[in-house]
């Protein structure tokens, strides 16, 4: 995805490989990459708990 900002033109790019985002900003000499700061730990796998529904007897 490219975008603008106060007349810069960015990149954003998923490295799946490395599971990160990845930011270019665009300079006459090439793109130029941005560090991308992480303020969140990785996530813990998701653990999903279903309702057991209860049987009447016959």
């Amino acid at each position: 995805m490219d975008f603008q900002v106060n007349e810069q033109t960015y990149f954003l790019s998923l490295a799946e490989d490395h599971r990160q985002w990845l930011v270019f900003v665009s300079t006459p000499s090439g793109a130029l990459p941005i560090p991308v700061y992480v303020d969140a730990p990785e996530a813990e796998p998701l653990i999903v708990l279903q309702e057991e529904k209860h049987r009447l007897p016959n």
